[in-house]
Formats: structure tokens, C-alpha cells, sequence
């Protein structure tokens, strides 16, 4: 990320120096990568513009939520790594399995109940 940068300013429309002022979270689907926006401000005239984007880092709760909906995925869902049945492990240019020979496969799809993660995937997958 770069702290200052010369660019075009829509206000002024001249080249000036812009400063990094914030980071904006972009709006996103779910299942989506998180990005966010980097936020320049004119020197000049203070208007503000964004200039690219980076992947947005995870806070600490939300790996603590991840890593819970993942441990509850293995243990309760039985979910496990099982070879492409599509490319029977080769990973050869498989859509399926991504070039890894291995899929994530789940003994049972069904929600365990009310606080399940899976129970909200499915409603997800409704919309």
C-alpha cells in the first residue's frame, strides 16, 4: 500500500498529491473473498477518491468463528478430505477438486440443529 501517490483529482482535475486516508470494506455476496477499497484525499481540495484495493484480513473473532464452524464440520458433519471422484486424484485440469486431487466430502449434510453453520448455508443457498 502506498501512503501518498500523484494522481488525476476528479474535483480539480489536475495531477496532485493524494494522501491514504482509510480503508473501505467493499460489498460482497456470500462466499465471496473480502477486499477492501484504499482511500486517497486530495491535498488540494480534500476531495476523496479510491485507488485499488487488497485483500481484507480476517479480525480475530472471525478466524475464532471459522475455525469453530470448522472443527464442527469434522466432528459432527464427519466432513473429510476423499479423492476426486471426477479425476480420480490426478488433479489434472479438474474442475472439480481444483488441481488438488481431493475433495471435501461430509457424512451428513443435514443441520444438527438450531446453532448448526450448516443451517445457515442452507438458507443461503435458498435465496
Amino acid at each position: 500500500m502506498t501512503i501518498h501517490a500523484t494522481l488525476v483529482c476528479g474535483r480539480c482535475k489536475t495531477a496532485t498529491l493524494h494522501i491514504f486516508a482509510e480503508r473501505r470494506p467493499q460489498k460482497r455476496r456470500p462466499g465471496e473473498f473480502a477486499y477492501v477499497d484504499l482511500v486517497y484525499e486530495c491535498h488540494r481540495c480534500g476531495s476523496s477518491r479510491v485507488w485499488g484495493s487488497e485483500p481484507r484480513q480476517a479480525s480475530v473473532a472471525g478466524r475464532r468463528m471459522e475455525e469453530e464452524a470448522f472443527a464442527h464440520a469434522v466432528d459432527e458433519h464427519g466432513m473429510k478430505r476423499r479423492t476426486c471422484p471426477a479425476c480420480r486424484g490426478l488433479g489434472l485440469d479438474c474442475g472439480e477438486c481444483d488441481g488438488e486431487g481431493e475433495v471435501w466430502a461430509f457424512d451428513s449434510l443435514e443441520p444438527c440443529g438450531p446453532a448448526c453453520p450448516l443451517r445457515t448455508t442452507a438458507r443461503q443457498g435458498d435465496e
